[in-house]
């Protein structure tokens, strides 16, 4: 059993890297899905010795667990079942956080593979990016699911980008100084494109950092990022000229490289005067965002929602440019809200505050931290986007999370960060 749970952890580690690199390009793998289920047999198989910690938020997350289970037998009948099973994985995918705990023997060597994973993010990005801009070959290439194997949403990369630059600027990540520099001007050129092509991208990133820097604790880390801060204009005086002769014409959504692009996504943020497909994408969001709110708070889905099986975007009239099926409403909340109505809604806000609440803890180490700002960022993203609701975004993000509980539960940091914040 002991081999199989380390060729297990390996295997995970490896579709996790496919999927942080690939992103959209691999989603119709099923990998992930692949994975949730072989795990949910390990965990099975080691019933006796599988342990977690019994706090509150991972208590919620089991009642999301049975909550799903109870919502797939509800819509047995009224869709198709592989509807109806997909949808689930809204909330099936929190399994995750506890396969984690399978590797609670292993965390080190864990947490080192999935750092290793982001050291090289920023280098293979560049190179894709690159690849599927000015290759017709790799333009072109359609493997899984009809879906070119290089199809990268933007909001997702600057998820991606954020985790690579805080894991670097914190140590976790071991380079040389070439390879640090050579990663740091690769970050700011990357992030120049994501601000470009999106603007949830563009302020997700900026504002994690903030927060990060906010409630970080530890003055010789607050230190060393501001001596960082006075590099960060030669970094983005060596990122620019590249940015501006990345000649990769528009994108699906009408946006473009260059200067013009970044201030008009910059100003769309907090004004709605600039017209165009950045006006219309924020108006059909709050349009339906705004219909799931009148018949769920409302009306007659106050209590269990439309639950599983239906498109959202059919059942309620939502006509949008986006291409294929579009099933959830671009906010994971508001997903929550519509197929699971008020009161699991209001389980997941509570779920959410007993999350970040460590923000503000005293106790709460350098590494957590770290794991709490990561999931901000992508509940910041999840907000803007279908993200969470499948495995390009749920999978990581439950990963991380699973591996914060872990480290807390067995991990050697964070047990001596917080015997350190005691002293």
């Amino acid at each position: 059993m002991k081999v199989l749970k380390q060729l297990y952890l390996n295997f995970y580690l490896v579709v996790f890297a496919l999927y942080v690199y690939f992103d959209k390009g691999i989603a119709y793998t099923y990998l992930a899905e692949f994975l949730f289920a072989t795990g949910m047999i390990l965990i099975l198989a080691n019933i006796r010795s599988f342990e977690f910690t019994w706090d509150k938020r991972l208590l919620v997350l089991v009642l999301f667990l049975v909550i799903s289970v109870i919502y797939i037998v509800r819509g047995i009948g009224g869709y198709a079942l592989m509807d109806v099973i997909r949808d689930s994985f809204v909330l099936n995918y929190i399994l995750f956080a506890f396969i984690i705990f399978l590797f609670k023997d292993d965390l080190e060597y864990f947490k080192e593979k999935i750092f290793q994973v982001y050291k090289w993010y920023p280098v293979v990005e560049c190179c894709l990016f690159l690849l599927l801009s000015y290759s017709p070959f790799f333009a072109e290439l359609k493997v899984f699911g009809g879906i070119n194997i290089l199809l990268y949403k933007y909001g997702d990369m600057s998820v991606h980008l954020f985790i690579s630059a805080i894991l670097l600027l914190n140590g976790y990540i071991k380079v040389t100084r070439r390879h640090f520099i050579l990663n740091a001007i690769l970050i700011v050129y990357l992030y120049f494109i994501v601000a470009a092509f999106s603007r949830a991208g563009m302020l997700e990133f900026a504002l994690s950092f903030a927060l990060f820097f906010y409630f970080s604790k530890d003055k010789e880390l607050k230190a060393r990022f501001r001596s960082y801060l006075k590099y960060l204009p030669l970094a983005a005086l060596l990122a620019l000229p590249v940015y501006l002769v990345t000649n990769v014409g528009e994108n699906g959504q009408g946006r473009k490289l260059g200067l013009e692009q970044l201030k008009e996504n910059a100003t769309s943020i907090f004004s709605s005067g600039n017209g165009g497909t950045l006006e219309d994408n924020k108006v059909w969001r709050l349009v339906w965002w705004s219909k799931i709110i009148d018949y769920t708070f409302g009306g007659e889905y106050f209590l269990d929602g439309k639950g599983l099986g239906m498109s959202l975007a059919t059942d309620d009239n939502i006509t949008t440019d986006e291409e294929g099926d579009l099933r959830s409403p671009h906010n994971f909340h508001m997903t929550i809200l519509a197929r699971f109505g008020v009161p699991i809604f209001l389980l997941w806000i509570y779920w959410l505050c007993l999350t970040f609440r460590d923000l503000w803890s005293k106790k709460t180490g350098s590494f957590k931290l770290i794991i709490l700002v990561i999931a901000f960022i992508f509940i910041f993203n999840a907000s803007f986007d279908v993200f969470l609701e499948g495995p390009m975004g749920a999978f990581p993000f439950w990963t991380f999370l699973g591996l914060g509980y872990a480290d807390e539960a067995f991990g050697n940091e964070t047990k001596q960060e917080t015997a350190d914040a005691d002293r």
